[in-house]
Order: C-alpha cells, then structure tokens, then sequence
C-alpha cells in the first residue's frame, strides 16, 4: 500500500491535500485499464501529469479501487489526531521512519491439540 501511495504522492505534488485529491480522481474512475504481459496497466490524469500503475499478477480495476479507497482513508484519517496526515506525516509514513512495514518474512507457528 505504501508503494502506491507513495506513487500517487510523487505524481500529485508530494503534498497530502494533492495526494488526497489524486485518489478521488482515480476512484471516480477517470482512469483506463491496459493489459500487457498478462497484468493490468491503470493509467490516468493525476493532476496533470500522466500517472500509471501496473497492478499486481491476478488483480483488476476492483482491486485497484479498493486500493484506492484503503489510501484514501489511511491517509485522510492517518494523522496524529485522527484527522488527515500533514505533509510531514505523511512523508513520514511514506518513509517508513517508525520502522512499522518489514520485508522480512515472520513464521508463527501455534500448538497443535486434538
């Protein structure tokens, strides 16, 4: 999720105003879909600037505006005060300062009883 967000930051004039302008546009479906190379390419408009994203292998347009819509809200409700994310703030959850996303991959293993 950060990384489309942070996607939408860069193409929106890295503000969180802009940024939360942005995925309205691209959740009201001002937006094409592509196919290339068995994956699907969303390209739009976003504040003037041409912005694409290729989706992950098996996703589509639902899944990208259900995305759209998670970004959305972390970033309309994300601030300190549960209230839209400052600029700082969001630039700062854009780069992970609190150390909260992990590219490890974590194991949990439970007691199995009968």
């Amino acid at each position: 999720m950060r990384a489309f967000i942070f996607s939408v930051w860069v193409h929106s004039g890295k503000t969180s105003v802009a940024t939360v302008d942005a995925l309205e546009t691209l959740a009201a479906k001002q937006f094409t879909v592509a196919e290339q190379g068995g994956r699907h390419v969303v390209s739009a408009a976003v504040q003037g600037k041409a912005f694409s994203y290729a989706m992950p292998e098996g996703q589509g347009t639902d899944d990208f505006l259900i995305m759209a819509h998670d970004s959305w809200r972390i970033v309309r409700i994300g601030g300190a005060t549960g209230a839209q994310m400052t600029d700082a703030e969001l630039e700062a959850y854009l780069q992970d300062a609190t150390g909260q996303a992990t590219n490890r991959t974590v194991a949990s293993f439970a007691q199995y009883t009968r």
